[in-house]
């Protein structure tokens, strides 16, 4: 009897699985080259892609504790996303295992005995563990719990920015152990609710989707960037403005040679636009916004490229490539876990909505 084929709908996500797998493979195995280089490429992928999760998490939380217009609108699409931290937590297992090769003070000398506890492989790991574990015990009681208390969402947002910033200061700031900023946690926070709110948008504007309130997606994401564009220029700002040479030194090496084109791109696929977003006519165009938030993703794409590299690697050949294989590997993988985590969770809402009513 002739086999019956599967229909294309449920064959594309393993197709996408099976192509993020191959990708991501490519991009460990760079390796062979240069172990450094090559993480430092897996790390850009990292952020950026677990900045979907993550960003999403706090939405949700922020959803739960300011409702609205815009829960209707992206509440489905945010638990989705959230549902993709197993696959941030898969994605940090590199860099965990080959720190020693990509962060300069696994192997120095402690300059203080604070460095010497908190600047270690172990308690690296550590923080990393205890940052996915949180996050996921948050989750499951916002999503899983038929009806999470009402402490849930904001203890949780409370928490999760305070180990987001430890997460930002261990992968991302001590690339540079010289370099120091009270204010990079919440500026990597910025990124990761510019970037989840994007891909929200874009999973909410799919063809075929019913949308009546395209306007308030629109001013949601002008607000991200506009936040966005608050913490990374105060930043900025208040680091020169005190002329602290190792914090100096940082912006330095990122405004120089093929880094300092990448900054001004990065600030044309940020601000362009946000600029676009002040008209009503663009805001309140579907199209308009969808290609506006990818537009956005590609900034933030080169902006995550842009903090992890000119730190980390030291032969661009090698780490650039390495990120582009990451971060593509990384996406199809995303995309293919967002197809079944949909699923998932509309049967969770069909579950939950049929447990709610009463019987006649």
């Amino acid at each position: 009897m002739p086999r019956h084929r599967k229909p294309i709908a449920e064959q594309w996500p393993r197709h996408f699985a099976l192509a993020g797998i191959c990708l991501c493979a490519a991009a460990l195995l760079t390796m062979i080259f240069s172990k450094q280089d090559a993480l430092a490429g897996w790390l850009v992928g990292l952020v950026f892609w677990s900045s979907l999760p993550i960003g999403a998490l706090a939405l949700v939380m922020m959803m739960r504790i300011i409702p609205g217009a815009w829960n209707d609108l992206l509440a489905v699409q945010g638990e989705v996303a959230v549902l993709l931290l197993p696959l941030a937590a898969c994605a940090a297992l590199p860099i965990l295992a080959g720190l020693t090769a990509l962060y300069p003070w696994s192997g120095a000398d402690a300059a203080s005995a604070f460095r010497a506890i908190y600047l270690t492989p172990l308690s690296f790991i550590g923080r990393t563990a205890l940052f996915f574990l949180t996050s996921g015990a948050v989750a499951f009681l916002l999503l899983r719990m038929p009806r999470p208390a009402i402490f849930v969402a904001p203890v949780g947002l409370i928490a999760l920015v305070l180990l987001d910033s430890l997460i930002a200061v261990d992968w991302v700031m001590s690339l540079d152990p010289a370099f120091h900023s009270s204010g990079f946690g919440l500026y990597i926070l910025s990124i990761q609710m510019t970037m989840a709110l994007a891909c929200l948008i874009i999973a909410r504007l799919m063809p075929g989707a019913e949308v009546e309130r395209v306007g308030l997606l629109g001013a949601l994401l002008l607000t991200a960037l506009l936040l966005w564009a608050y913490f990374s220029f105060m930043q900025y700002f208040i680091i020169w403005s005190d002329n602290l040479s190792p914090n100096v030194a940082w912006y330095q090496r990122r405004g120089a040679g093929l880094w300092s084109l990448t900054e001004y791109a990065i600030g044309v696929l940020q601000l362009g636009p946000a600029f676009l977003l002040l008209f009503p006519i663009t805001r309140q165009n579907r199209r308009w916004l969808v290609a506006l938030s990818m537009i956005v993703l590609m900034g933030k794409a080169l902006e995550t490229a842009w903090l992890v590299l000119p730190d980390a690697s030291g032969d661009a050949r090698i780490s650039i490539p390495a990120a582009i294989l990451a971060i593509t590997g990384l996406g199809f993988l995303s995309v293919a876990g967002w197809r079944v985590g949909s699923r998932r969770n509309e049967m969770r809402r069909q579950s939950t909505a049929s447990d709610r009513q009463v019987p006649a």
